[in-house]
């Protein structure tokens, strides 16, 4: 199975265009229409994000050993990695679980006045919450954006 080009999703084309973002896959970077690269940016920005959450699980798998309690790390690890693969592949579902933890962890973060995390939080409620975004999750192309 082929990789696209501008979203890097794992989708045979359909019409020689993308099923996830709806680009052409032959079109060269240059060659793209605004609407086009805004969508591409913002698939990238997805990926981004979940290669975030696969580095935030490995490095709490690493931390067990000397955390008091392990249950719960391997928990937070499982849902970080869950997420990292669900956003890689443009899945509905973990878009919903995505906005889902980003706003529980904002709440926490607010009443604990953490200003570095609420920061964290919202940079991520923006990168899968934008309407581009949306878009990706829902299989729509970019011109029905």
């Amino acid at each position: 199975m082929n990789r696209c080009r501008h979203c890097l999703a794992k989708a045979e084309p359909r019409d020689g265009r993308c099923p996830v973002c709806g680009i052409a896959g032959d079109k060269a970077v240059r060659e793209l229409s605004p609407v086009e690269r805004r969508v591409r940016l913002h698939a990238r920005a997805i990926r981004v994000l979940a290669m975030a959450h696969l580095v935030g699980a490995a490095y709490l798998l690493m931390l067990l050993p000397v955390f008091p309690s392990p249950a719960a790390l391997a928990v937070l690890a499982a849902i970080n990695a869950a997420l990292a693969f669900g956003l890689a592949s443009y899945s509905f579902w973990f878009y919903r679980a995505a906005t889902v933890v980003y706003f529980l962890a904002g709440m926490v973060n607010v009443v604990s006045v953490n200003l570095l995390e609420i920061f964290l939080v919202l940079v991520a409620l923006y990168v899968v919450g934008n309407r581009n975004a949306k878009a990706l999750f829902e299989r729509r192309g970019p011109g029905e954006v």
